[in-house]
């Protein structure tokens, strides 16, 4: 896996997501601000549940600048240990393979020349079981079902 690569496909779908999300957040923004959204009585919250909503959408626009601007500055430059940024393909006691990228907020999935790449935070469970592995090490992540075991086959 091709860490420029991974790199080029996130900075491409979080830019797709900022534009979306700016457009809602003007939306919500007029929604809130606009004259038809004067409450008709004290029951009425259109308007605040809109600002409410124009709120939420800031924070989260915040947020994604951050990211974006983290993953602008990262290079292709291959690590030897699990750490943020570092691009780590994991394989499973149950035999399932998984490519993770360590970034400082996760939840993203991005699709890299047909390959799943699941961005996580270093303070997710999978993160904070990964942090200053190398290759050969082995991980256990607690999940409801019991532990999973993963050993790290690459860190780039």
């Amino acid at each position: 896996m091709d860490k420029a690569a991974v790199l080029h496909a996130l900075l491409t779908s979080l830019t797709a997501e900022r534009d979306a999300l700016v457009r809602i957040l003007e939306a919500a923004r007029d929604e809130a601000t606009h004259g038809e959204s004067r409450p008709e009585n004290e029951y009425d919250t259109r308007a605040l549940e809109a600002s409410y909503l124009a709120a939420g959408q800031g924070e989260r626009l915040e947020s994604l600048d951050q990211l974006l601007g983290w993953v602008r500055q990262q290079t292709a430059t291959a690590s030897s240990v699990v750490e943020q940024g570092a691009l780590v393909h994991l394989e499973s006691e149950e035999g399932e393979m998984r490519w993770v990228l360590v970034a400082p907020e996760g939840g993203s999935r991005i699709d890299v020349d047909g390959t799943r790449v699941d961005v996580i935070s270093g303070n997710s469970p999978l993160g904070k079981a990964l942090a200053g592995l190398e290759e050969g090490d082995g991980a256990s992540v607690e999940r409801p079902t019991g532990p999973l075991e993963w050993e790290v086959l690459t860190v780039a």
